[in-house]
């Protein structure tokens, strides 16, 4: 296993110490997307959230993504 690189930490930490408040369901290609309602604001100020996604380009599940 490789280790993360700095922009993944930095990505993934700013996770840290937010808590699940709700979980949304929305559809991406035909599937459900489960969005997850996070505590706080995102970096423009709307409701902090993340969503797994494939890649960070979104091309299917697998990577958290977020705009925190």
């Amino acid at each position: 296993m490789s280790a993360p690189t700095k922009i993944e930490r930095d990505h993934y930490a700013k996770l840290v110490g937010r808590q699940i408040t709700a979980i949304i369901w929305e559809e991406m290609e035909g599937q459900a997307l489960p969005i997850l309602l996070l505590t706080g604001r995102d970096r423009d100020g709307n409701a902090a959230t993340a969503a797994v996604l494939m890649d960070p380009e979104g091309n299917g599940p697998g990577h958290l993504d977020h705009n925190l």
